[in-house]
């Protein structure tokens, strides 16, 4: 999966190219890098003018495949504009005459808090909390399909916590993102196997239910501690054709009434992320009849 695969990257660039000597678009100043996948490379920089510090994506080489994902992912992200999606401030090449140079790259907000998959790792969270987060992820899942974009690769990983005021959280990571309808890419598996809808694991075209589904995974693994489908990828994706995950009747008549509509097997009976972003926020603020699920 692209999301989970990691190709050749320099781990230690010469002294002259590395994070802190090198500037993005002669006003950033690279710093610690904060994670790297198949595609690209984040790191942390500063801002010269004194604004926020940032996060920068650099692809992993300069070939007309990374060059193309880069730019394809910019301007996705230049098209939206919601509290819930992480900003985008600019995009270019690497100057200079280091390991980096001559790579695309993609300047945008750094979120302040950790992904909900460092989240799911630690002490748990309330219902109540997490039924917050939800309604704001959906909002924001509901701006893009509006968009007629589709993420395809929601997961704890890329959903963030923020410390600014307008979200508590973002959504980030928009590198295989493509337009609803968009067919497969030869040759290419888009997403993570343990959140993908049945549909989309069996290569359909780009449909916004999936990402839809693939939030309802989430949330059923932040409530209870695990995932849906566990296994390898295989038994995982084998699971879903067979079966809807199993939701505790403990999390409430209201969770299990979002969580089960949200991943329903039939694609058609899904409701869309702006009907869960209401059903989410109606347990965010109304009584939560919930006893916290013990991990496994």
């Amino acid at each position: 999966m692209t999301a989970l695969t990691v190709t050749p990257w320099p781990a230690a660039p010469p002294s002259s190219s590395m994070p802190g000597d090198v500037l993005v678009g002669g006003r950033f100043r690279l710093r610690e890098q904060l994670g790297r996948g198949s595609m690209a490379g984040v790191f942390r920089a500063v801002d010269l003018t004194g604004g926020r510090d940032v996060a920068v994506k650099i692809a992993a080489d300069d070939s007309p495949k990374y060059r193309g994902r880069i730019a394809n992912e910019a301007a996705i992200l230049a098209g939206l504009d919601h509290p819930s999606v992480v900003t985008f401030f600019a995009e270019g090449t690497m100057a200079g005459q280091g390991e980096l140079s001559g790579r695309p790259y993609i300047v945008e907000e750094l979120a302040l808090g950790p992904s909900l998959a460092e989240v799911g790792r630690g002490p748990r969270r309330s219902p109540a909390e997490v039924a917050a987060w939800a309604g704001g992820l959906f909002d924001g899942l509901s701006h893009l399909h509006e968009r007629g974009v589709v993420h395809r690769d929601i997961k704890p990983a890329n959903l963030m916590l923020s410390g600014l005021r307008r979200s508590r959280v973002r959504i980030v990571d928009f590198g295989i993102a493509a337009a609803a309808g968009a067919p497969p890419e030869p040759g290419m598996s888009s997403g993570t196997v343990h959140y993908m809808s049945p549909e989309q694991a069996s290569g359909g075209s780009a449909q916004p239910c999936w990402d839809v589904y693939a939030l309802g995974l989430v949330l059923l693994e932040l409530l209870t501690g695990t995932r849906a489908y566990t296994g390898t990828a295989v038994e995982s994706l084998v699971a879903r054709t067979l079966r809807s995950p199993l939701v505790p009747a403990a999390l409430g008549p209201g969770w299990v009434a979002l969580l089960r509509a949200v991943t329903a097997m039939d694609s058609a009976a899904r409701p869309s992320a702006a009907e869960a972003a209401v059903m989410a926020r109606r347990l965010a603020v109304g009584p939560q009849p919930v006893r916290l699920l013990h991990r496994r």
